[in-house]
């Protein structure tokens, strides 16, 4: 049982719409992974997304090296060195329904989550440069995150407390992200306790399915491999126009938070076509997109 942290004042909520972000510091970290731990026994699809301060490690070279294999040597350079930023996290039924509260003005507004982690400091911490300043071009603030932000070893046991403890009767999470070789990745670093990466996209699989206790999805591969050449090499956004994936209005910025809720209206869509397709979703489970 990790310690914890003494209460600080957390960030508000942004209010997009019907959609509210949580966000989530040392303060609540607690009372909103419990609350998820509750809603997960109803909505049992979680897609994620993360923020990170860019990529410093170039994927190497060598001809014994696979296109996959090159690339998940890239995202295990990185992360091992880099810690997370923010982790985003939306919960959504079979149906695609995500969970609802009821604020303040009886408004019933649709959840998810943003988790903002306080290990890196901007000051000394190795970053890309041109990352920080697009996070921070999109609201990010490195220092209230640092101070008021959740250690990730915190927010990781308490986390593997709550999967622990979900009852035997109820459907194991499916963790969903879009391209999510590092989203994954930094999921499987942060349950490790921070140790290194696998040396291998499998085990990386393995080790997510295993600690993650669920089935692992990548929105992104489905979209590439389910016969709509438009989708092939597109990214979040565009995906989401081609399927015609509801959009937030206004536009939200560009972070963890708002990307999870993209990414989970794309898988729900994602699911639909390949079972209309006479293919199984099922058949894409464990596939990362850029590692297989």
């Amino acid at each position: 049982m990790f310690p914890i942290p003494p209460p600080v004042i957390p960030a508000p909520a942004t209010v997009v719409g019907r959609f509210q972000i949580v966000s989530v510091g040392a303060s609540n970290y607690i009372e909103e992974l419990n609350r998820i731990g509750f809603l997960l026994q109803m909505f049992p699809y979680v897609a994620i997304d993360t923020e990170y301060p860019g990529t410093l490690h170039g994927a190497p070279a060598g001809p014994a090296l696979t296109t996959a294999s090159r690339y998940y040597a890239f995202v295990k350079a990185n992360v091992d060195e880099l810690p997370a930023l923010q982790l985003g996290l939306t919960l959504c039924d079979e149906g695609g329904k995500l969970p609802e509260a009821i604020d303040d003005y009886g408004r019933s507004l649709q959840l998810a989550w943003e988790f903002n982690f306080s290990d890196f400091d901007i000051a000394r911490g190795r970053h890309a440069p041109e990352s920080v300043r697009f996070l921070m071009s999109q609201g990010f603030n490195f220092d209230v995150a640092r101070q008021y932000g959740v250690p990730s070893a915190y927010f990781a046991g308490w986390l593997a407390g709550v999967l622990a403890r979900l009852p035997h009767w109820c459907q194991p999470p499916t963790w969903v992200a879009f391209g999510g070789a590092f989203d994954f990745a930094y999921m499987v670093k942060m349950l490790s306790g921070g140790q290194p990466l696998p040396d291998t996209p499998e085990e990386l699989v393995a080790w997510a399915r295993f600690l993650l206790r669920g089935r692992v999805f990548d929105a992104k591969c489905m979209a590439e491999h389910c016969g709509r050449p438009e989708l092939c090499g597109a990214g979040l956004r565009t995906v989401a126009a081609v399927l015609g994936v509801p959009q937030l209005d206004p536009a939200p910025p560009r972070l963890a938070g708002p990307k999870s809720h993209t990414a989970c209206r794309i898988y729900t869509v994602m699911r639909t076509l390949v079972h209309a397709g006479d293919g199984y979703a099922y058949a894409y489970e464990g596939l990362i997109d850029g590692i297989y």
